[in-house]
């Protein structure tokens, strides 16, 4: 399952970047205080030198056998004589600058069971008294002084040194190094990791479950739409995230499918009741011509009728290449002016025979890519359906701004029920069964719109009288 799988990589995914960016942060700290260790180391070796340098001598009292200065830094000195101030060995005044001893190679016996009572004591009070400033160990012995660690240590912790030559000596300061302390922070992450491994990964599986359950039932879903459920919808009523996204994009893809089914169902129907009429009659004529004797009248007439059944199907299929889009390769810059007069000049004719006035308006006339031939068959089938159903003494105008085109009339409108089917193919209003045609003239005027992308618009009078058609085409 998808989302199981994506909840489990994006866990694990997590619990990388997290042990990969504890190191990366370990690797950070600890450069930053092997830095402020060196810092500390530099500024105290300068401060004893030039003590001393003030002094001219290595006074005894400079060092005792203490493993810490008050600073927290330790220091010890060779004298020219061979004998050594402080707790360290001799060999570690052959190093020159910075240096990474051991605790072995660095202090002497005794100092060294010192630090092993030190790190006793820190251990101690970890477990005794914790506080917020850091462990802290005391000791009054043999000599050692008070000193606070900032955090805590073992005994075989590299230790940073700094020496070079002083007077006629060698000095050497000294402070704990950071291995230790990146050692700690490293286990640290480790152990959040393991803890926060198996919360990560259930968090993950119960949102992966959950999405996969979403999922599973946008599935069973779909399945039964595809088995003719058109009504089922799938998205909850408030949209949370991507997955109720998809389904709601489910919802609106079967509602136009529905739709879709619906209008060829309604299609299919029309071209039953509209292929009814012609088909009936073009039998009556074909039976009455072997009885008739003027059998050049009825051959004539079957003529008629099978060429309106032709010029339906020829309709529907134009209808069907347009929807297809499959003219647009023959588009081109047209200029909407020219071709409003050309066709306004040939119908003012027809309408003045049908006892109407047909009027024409252009302001600014725009030009837009398209095909010429389309537009005009656009802009005839407006005219005609204005013609044929506004009824004698109506007045029709063609109005075109720009690249917005609209054809009114002030005829007797279309009754409000069936304002959202004209536009369907093949359907008719009751009133226009009489009249001629086969109601394709606004179904051609809406896939020649969509054909251009243009916006089409049925627009109506408060008294319900007279229709406006528009027809806004892109800008190129």
């Amino acid at each position: 399952m998808s989302a199981l799988r994506q909840a489990i990589a994006l866990s694990l995914a997590f619990l990388v970047l997290l042990t990969l960016g504890g190191l990366l942060l370990d690797d950070v700290i600890t450069e930053e205080f092997r830095a402020e260790t060196e810092e500390a180391l530099r500024e105290e070796y300068q401060r004893i030198s030039d003590r001393l340098t003030r002094e001219g001598r290595f006074p005894e009292e400079i060092v005792t056998a203490e493993v810490f200065s008050d600073s927290g830094v330790g220091y010890a000195v060779l004298r020219a004589d061979g004998k050594v101030l402080g707790p360290v060995l001799r060999g570690a005044f052959d190093s020159q600058g910075f240096d990474i001893l051991e605790a072995e190679a660095l202090f002497q016996s005794k100092a060294l069971e010192t630090l092993d009572r030190i790190f006793d004591l820190i251990d101690e009070d970890d477990e005794e008294e914790p506080s917020d400033s850091g462990p802290a160990a005391e000791e009054t012995a043999a000599g050692q002084l008070a000193f606070d660690v900032a955090f805590e240590s073992e005994a075989d912790l590299g230790w940073r040194i700094y020496s070079g030559a002083v007077l006629d000596g060698h000095l050497v300061v000294y402070a704990p190094g950071v291995s230790a302390f990146g050692s700690d922070l490293t286990s640290v992450i480790l152990v959040f990791v393991v803890i926060l491994s198996l919360p990560a990964l259930i968090i993950g599986l119960i949102f992966g479950i959950r999405a996969q359950r979403r999922l599973n039932r946008i599935g069973a879903g779909f399945d039964r739409i595809a088995d003719g459920e058109l009504d089922l919808r799938l998205a909850p009523k408030v949209i949370r995230d991507d997955i109720d996204e998809l389904a709601a994009r489910i919802d609106g893809a079967t509602e136009r499918l529905q739709a879709s089914i619906r209008q060829m169902s309604d299609f299919s129907a029309n071209i039953a009741h509209d292929l009814r009429t012609p088909l009936t009659r073009l039998r009556l004529h074909l039976d009455q011509a072997d009885e008739a004797e003027d059998q050049t009248a009825h051959r004539e007439a079957a003529i008629a009728q099978m060429d309106d059944i032709i010029a339906i199907f020829g309709a529907i299929q134009r209808i069907a290449r347009m929807q297809s889009q499959g003219r647009r390769d023959g588009f081109a810059a047209v200029d909407l002016g020219v071709v409003v007069e050309q066709v306004h000049e040939i119908y003012e004719a027809v309408a003045q025979d049908a006892g109407q006035s047909l009027s024409c308006r252009i302001t600014n006339a725009a030009t837009i890519h398209a095909d010429r031939s389309l537009i005009m068959q656009l802009l005839a089938n407006l005219i005609e359906n204005a013609i044929r159903h506004a009824g004698e003494g109506a007045r029709i105008a063609i109005d075109l701004s720009g690249s917005r085109l609209a054809v009114t009339d002030d005829g007797p409108g279309i009754p409000e029920a069936e304002r959202g089917r004209v536009l369907d193919p093949l359907y008719r209003l009751d009133r226009s069964r009489n009249t001629a045609g086969a109601g394709l003239g606004l179904a051609m005027v809406k896939a020649i719109a969509e054909l251009h992308e243009a916006e089409l618009a049925l627009m109506y009078t408060a008294d319900e009288r007279g229709l406006r058609i528009e027809v806004r085409f892109p800008q190129p």
